[in-house]
């Protein structure tokens, strides 16, 4: 008890606030005895108006008529000038440093349902594009988590003006830094791998950091940008809910270019989000569960002007712990006592079934959404 009454009144604050009371409350007392039955000196009346002359208001309602009431008032109004001003002087202060610490993403994130961005590159920075044309005028929270410089993570709000950018500086493997994230309020996490670590070294800090995230925050969706594809399966282990293989799509992005012109650039129109035709997630019609797929692509087509792709659905697939190997490194043992410690299940997973312009009598499922092109 006496250690928390010790800090509190060790807050300058709290100090403040004391001596403008006590200022007050012996202001008040001299006065009543100063000015003998005037009104003044009636109820709190003393109270009053030492408080008002404190802070120079000067209401007027109330005045010492004595000599010595009257030095004790201008005591009280230079006393209570320089304690009006070293508490304002404090409460800006308050604010000023808490503005100096979120600029240095030293402050603790208190978002919610928001988006986290772990590491920095090129890559990073066209997800935050891509993000912010298709969100729209949307609201769009983003946390990053990084090393970078102020000035850089400035140029970054600048640029991205739409999107609420939070920064939190530090390594994203580590708990403490993912916590002042707000990690279990988090919506999504984003890890994207720093190619100028090499491939190996780049890929094994996000393995680190999905099997983190997944010990605090099983809840939450991860989703992991890997350079090295031997490392596809350790981030499967990991737990990481989508994986991006960086620069798999480029190459064959090239080779379409030599061998199936036409085709590259129609992707690159549709997977470009400042474009008005893009891919869209749209719910499906309940009238139509259990139809034909033809009959909801019609609806489709002729209702919106949609061009429908696909239909998907979220599936029970096979567990983590059948993906492990008899003879499992290091890291897969690792990975999967730390995933048992948190009390994950080994079982089953949830995984997105994707079926792609099936057969024309396809018939829809419940719970299934669809693709579209709009």
């Amino acid at each position: 008890m006496s250690r928390y009454i010790k800090k509190l009144f060790g807050n300058p604050f709290i100090q403040i606030i004391t001596a403008i009371s006590i200022v007050m409350v012996i202001g008040g007392w001299f006065i009543s005895r100063l000015e003998g039955t005037a009104e003044i000196t009636q109820g709190v009346n003393p109270f009053w108006w030492a408080i008002v002359t404190m802070t120079t208001v000067g209401y007027g309602d109330f005045s010492p008529i004595s000599t010595g009431g009257r030095v004790l008032a201008i005591i009280i109004m230079f006393g209570g000038i320089s304690l009006t001003a070293l508490l304002t002087a404090t409460i800006s202060s308050i604010f000023v440093a808490k503005k100096i610490r979120e600029d240095k993403g030293l402050e603790k994130v208190t978002l919610k349902d928001h988006i986290i961005l772990c590491g920095w590159n090129m890559t990073a920075d066209r997800i935050l594009e891509s993000l912010q044309n298709i969100k729209g005028e949307g609201k769009l929270e983003i946390v990053l988590i990084n090393d970078e410089e102020e000035d850089s993570i400035s140029s970054i709000r600048n640029k991205h003006r739409t999107i609420e950018i939070k920064f939190v500086r530090g390594d994203f493997t580590q708990e403490a830094v993912l916590e002042r994230a707000n990690l279990n309020h988090a919506s999504t996490v984003i890890l994207s791998s720093d190619a100028t670590r090499g491939g190996s070294h780049a890929d094994e800090k996000v393995i680190f950091g999905t099997l983190t995230i997944k010990t605090m925050a099983s809840h939450v969706r991860v989703v992991a940008y890997i350079i090295n594809r031997d490392n596809l399966t350790h981030i499967k282990r990991a737990n990481a809910d989508e994986v991006i293989l960086q620069g798999e799509f480029g190459a064959y992005m090239v080779a379409s270019h030599i061998l199936d012109p036409g085709v590259p650039q129609t992707i690159e129109i549709l997977l470009n989000s400042k474009t008005p035709s893009q891919f869209r997630r749209v719910e499906v019609p309940s009238e139509f569960i259990g139809k034909m797929y033809s009959e909801l692509f019609n609806h489709l087509k002729e209702e919106h002007g949609w061009l429908l792709v696909s239909v998907f659905s979220e599936e029970e697939q096979i567990g983590i712990g059948e993906v492990l190997s008899s003879d499992t490194s290091a890291l897969d043992a690792f990975i999967e006592r730390k995933l048992k410690e948190a009390g994950h299940s080994l079982d089953e997973e949830n995984k997105i079934s994707v079926m792609v312009n099936p057969k024309q009598d396809y018939l829809v499922k419940e719970g299934e959404k669809a693709i579209v092109i709009l």
